[in-house]
């Protein structure tokens, strides 16, 4: 009888364990997401309209920093310095919040000052892959457009791994 016991009993140990290693075995990889922080300095021509020539743009300089979630939704802000080749001078230093998905543009709002107009910036604009476009508005109430061509990509490149739970 004792035999029959133990018998018996590890029979439905291996048979606990045989169950659990298939039903392990035929779990799908679960796939995770992560939340993605980058920060990335970038360098860019800038034609500003009224201000600029096609021959000779302004020189960007910035810093994007930017936080991805697990929905792809992209935060964060860019600080940029602009430099005007024509006047050989530095133009302006702009600020701005950012947000939204890349697929359909970042967009972006700040405020900046213009070392040449000696006053307050404020612009509103939408940015994507290498690409920024703005409406700016200063202290004296001139508006302005702005084309920037750069080195960033847009953000939203999150962290993709794809595990077995254990």
């Amino acid at each position: 009888m004792k035999i029959n016991r133990k018998i018996s009993t590890m029979m439905a140990i291996g048979a606990m364990l045989c169950l659990a290693s298939q039903s392990s075995m035929s779990t799908p990889p679960t796939t995770t997401y992560s939340e993605h922080d980058e920060a990335n300095a970038y360098v860019g021509f800038q034609w500003f309209t009224g201000e600029t020539s096609l021959t000779k743009p302004n020189i960007v300089l910035g810093i994007r920093s930017t936080a991805t979630d697990i929905s792809n939704n992209v935060t964060g802000y860019d600080v940029s310095y602009t430099y005007s080749m024509e006047k050989s001078k530095s133009d302006a230093v702009r600020v701005g919040y950012l947000g939204g998905l890349c697929n359909n543009g970042l967009a972006t709002a700040g405020l900046g000052y213009s070392f040449e107009k000696d006053t307050m910036l404020g612009f509103v604009g939408i940015l994507n892959s290498y690409v920024k476009v703005f409406g700016e508005i200063d202290g004296n109430k001139q508006l302005g457009a702005d084309l920037e061509l750069n080195t960033l990509p847009c953000a939203g490149n999150r962290d993709v791994q794809a595990f077995n739970p254990a």
